[in-house]
């Protein structure tokens, strides 16, 4: 059971007898309008506490494997590994450079504004990561009026659930300040029958703790200049929850993400130039009876594009980014550090007034090594758009890859330093029918993909016992489908909406490690 009470919003502003709904705009997340020719699922956050996991669960047909409510959960797009997408918050990707991925239970979907998806490979505009899809975490644009606006939030649920949420939001013709504030409690005691017991047990050694802060500052310098500072602040606790047959759990981790990024907007005679640098800093500890270890991890990213427009029917994008990675753990030798480097540049054109047509392209660095090269190419076709009744069709080529992680590389024992990057190709074209009649909105979507993997990393057991080691897949075929469907109605002052969404897809080992190798079946993938 979940009772969920939205506490009275107050908001002051100098328009007394006259409303005015805000455009909303998305902070944060660039590059999309270069996205052309791909599938993008947008996700709004709303009055409700909640994990970013549990968000995707509920709203998309991705797949995502937990170990529990609060557990550790991992996103698998298109049959793609947990490491394979790309995750990103105010453009920067923020996937452990570590173990390669995100823990999406422990991202707070309250303290961001909008969720997109973007499915298919996408390293030409996201970089490392982007092979099977990439998550983009962005923040409404500043309104830049006088206004304050308080907000809060009470759930309680079975289970032992609490949550809090508070907003906090204040602004002016030049400054705007948002806070946000969330904690929830869940003490996952619920009773289920044990197969391998043979008896019903409440289930122990299951909690969960966690709280986040976020702040927001924005500051017009003039109307062509623009600063702003976030600041994200995430600590979660949780009990390790054992398998059925074990009664003496006693396996914690604390997991602390400080988030730091200044930007820097100006409106030049060379075009729109947006100049970001941030601080990243990633704390795991993990008990187990005792026996304590620790991953610590520190991100320094510097990144800047310029937006440039040729003319009214085409747009330039070109700029680069620079990371510094250090980590420190007892499985890694002293003082391990990397710099990477990506330079990159997209490019529209209208070819007509119904069709647009993008190229993306980037080149990384990493580790003196050159990552594979990605181009991208896509468009979008506008066969009908009467008053009624819209039919789009859209397709993309396009090529990822993913930089070997620390772990892949530096971890003792069993890391392999010559290990190989890895590369993708992927293609998929779709169609969107969309129809507007009086009230009623119906649209219907269908995609077709393939992606061809090369190099995969997957770790596994060597001859040596105990030991595992990553090693380089000669060849992955992923194919697949997606359809979703759409029906909204609006009777007096209530919106029907109704969704549906259904995807197959197919993971296939081509090749194995060598030629002596046959088997098909990819590890920990969904089929």
């Amino acid at each position: 059971m979940f009772i969920g009470a939205m506490l009275p919003t107050i908001v002051y502003s100098q328009s007394a007898d006259t409303t005015y709904l805000q455009e909303v705009k998305v902070y944060g997340i660039p590059f999309t309008s270069f996205a052309t020719g791909s599938t993008i699922e947008t996700i709004a956050s709303d009055s409700t506490i909640e994990t970013l996991g549990d968000r995707l669960f509920d709203n998309t047909t991705l797949y995502l494997k937990t170990y529990g409510h609060g557990q550790l959960t991992t996103i698998a797009m298109r049959g793609s590994t947990a490491s394979q997408t790309a995750v990103l918050w105010n453009g920067i990707n923020i996937n452990s450079p570590t173990l390669g991925q995100t823990d999406f239970s422990l991202l707070p979907l309250f303290l961001v504004d909008e969720v997109s998806v973007r499915y298919g490979s996408s390293s030409a505009l996201y970089g490392s990561d982007a092979i099977g899809g990439s998550i983009l975490l962005g923040q409404a644009a500043p309104r830049f009026t006088k206004y304050t606006q308080v907000s809060a939030l009470q759930q309680l649920g079975s289970f032992g659930r609490m949550s809090t949420g508070l907003k906090l939001n204040a602004g002016s013709d030049r400054w705007e300040f948002r806070t946000k504030f969330t904690h929830m409690q869940l003490n996952n005691n619920f009773r289920y029958y044990s197969p391998a017991n043979g008896f019903e047990k409440v289930q122990e050694h299951a909690g969960v703790t966690n709280y986040g802060v976020d702040q927001q500052i924005f500051y017009k310098i003039s109307s062509r200049q623009q600063l702003s500072l976030e600041g994200m602040l995430t600590h979660n606790f949780r009990e390790v929850q054992p398998a059925v047959t074990n009664n003496d759990g006693d396996e914690t981790m604390h997991d602390d993400h400080l988030r730091l990024c200044l930007n820097y907007i100006v409106d030049s005679n060379i075009g729109v130039i947006s100049a970001t640098t941030a601080y990243i800093n990633n704390n795991q500890t993990y008990d187990d009876g005792g026996k304590v270890s620790t991953v610590q991890s520190t991100q320094l990213t510097a990144q800047f594009h310029i937006d440039q427009m040729i003319n009214m029917r085409s747009s330039f994008r070109y700029g680069g980014n620079f990371n510094h990675f250090t980590a420190v753990s007892q499985h890694y030798a002293a003082g391990l550090n990397e710099n990477r480097f990506d330079v990159f540049t997209s490019y529209r054109l209208a070819v007509l007034p119904q069709m647009l047509v993008s190229l993306d392209l980037r080149q990384a660095f990493y580790n003196r090594s050159n990552a594979p090269f990605t181009p991208s190419v896509g468009f979008d076709w506008t066969i009908k758009d009467g008053a009624i009744h819209k039919v789009t069709w859209r397709a993309l080529a396009g090529s990822g890859f993913r930089i070997p992680t620390l772990n892949d590389r530096y971890w003792q024992p069993g890391g392999n330093p010559d290990i190989q990057a890895e590369q993708s190709l992927n293609i998929e074209s779709g169609a969107r029918w969309s129809v507007i009649h009086d009230r009623v909105n119906i649209s219907v979507d269908v995609t077709a993909f393939k992606n061809w993997m090369t190099d995969m990393i997957v770790w596994l057991e060597s001859a040596h016992a105990g030991v595992w080691a990553p090693s380089n897949l000669q060849q992955v075929h992923v194919h697949g489908s997606e359809i979703r469907g759409a029906w909204q109605q609006q009777v007096y002052k209530t919106k029907l909406r109704f969704n549906i969404a259904y995807s197959y897809v197919k993971s296939i080992n081509q090749k194995g490690l060598n030629e002596h190798d046959d088997a098909t079946c990819l590890l920990y993938t969904s089929d």
